[in-house]
């Protein structure tokens, strides 16, 4: 297990915000926790739009684990964190 781990005090306030934090270092995930991460970051349209279930089942973690990532970068819960994935994919899509 690791012994160094990071959250964030608050939300990044865009994915690109939450790109900068995990790239600088600024948090550092649990291993399960990090298999979330770079998921979500592959493939923000899960946690824009996917249940947390359906999230957990894609990054072969449980519900739990994806709540976990979601508050260790400073969200209270997934709805909340789903606007800067959202807004990542308008920022593609347009």
């Amino acid at each position: 297990m690791r012994k160094h781990m990071r959250a964030l005090n608050c939300p990044p306030s865009s994915f690109e915000a939450l790109k900068l934090a995990i790239a600088s270092r600024q948090v550092i995930f649990p291993l399960r926790v990090e298999n979330v991460a770079k998921r979500v970051l592959e493939k923000p349209e899960l946690m824009a739009f996917e249940s947390t279930s359906s999230i957990a089942e894609d990054c072969g973690v449980s519900a739990a684990t994806v709540a976990r990532f979601v508050t260790h970068i400073g969200f209270r819960d997934v709805a909340e964190a789903r606007c800067i994935f959202r807004a990542e994919l308008c920022r593609r899509f347009g």
